[in-house]
C-alpha cells in the first residue's frame, strides 16, 4: 500500500468532518441564547431549587473569571468534566469576547452540545 494513498483517503474524510463541523457550529451560533443565573432568578423563571431541573445533559456551562484586562473561561458538560484542554484567554475588547463566543461555539459542535450557555 502506498502511504501517501492514504493519507489522501484520511485528508477527504477530514475536510468533510471539518465541513460538517463549520455547518455544527453556524446552526447553534444562530440560535445561541446565553442566560445568567441572576437574570433567571429575576424574571421570575427559577425557585432556588429549579435550576437543577433546568441544566439538561445537551448543555454547554461556561466558567468564566473576569479580570480587569484578561479573562479566562473554561468549559464543563452537565457532570463537571472539562470539555477544553485548557482556559481560553481572551482580552477585555470586543475582538477578544467575540473570539470566546467563537471558541465555546466550537465546541458545542464538536461535543454535540445545544444553544444555551449559561454563565
Amino acid at each position: 500500500m502506498n502511504i501517501k494513498g492514504k493519507r489522501r483517503k484520511n485528508q477527504v474524510v477530514n475536510i468533510f468532518d471539518q465541513q460538517e463541523m463549520i455547518t455544527k457550529a453556524e446552526v447553534i451560533k444562530n440560535s445561541l441564547k446565553a442566560f445568567t443565573w441572576h437574570e433567571l432568578e429575576t424574571n421570575g423563571k427559577f425557585d432556588k431549587n429549579d435550576k437543577l431541573t433546568f441544566i439538561s445533559d445537551d448543555m454547554l456551562i461556561l466558567g468564566c473569571d473576569i479580570g480587569s484586562e484578561i479573562h479566562y473561561v473554561r468549559a464543563i458538560d452537565t457532570r463537571g468534566r472539562e470539555l477544553s484542554k485548557s482556559a481560553f484567554v481572551f482580552s477585555n475588547t470586543r475582538e477578544g469576547f467575540e473570539g470566546a463566543k467563537d471558541w465555546a461555539v466550537q465546541l458545542a459542535a464538536v461535543y454535540n452540545k445545544l444553544y444555551k450557555i449559561c454563565n
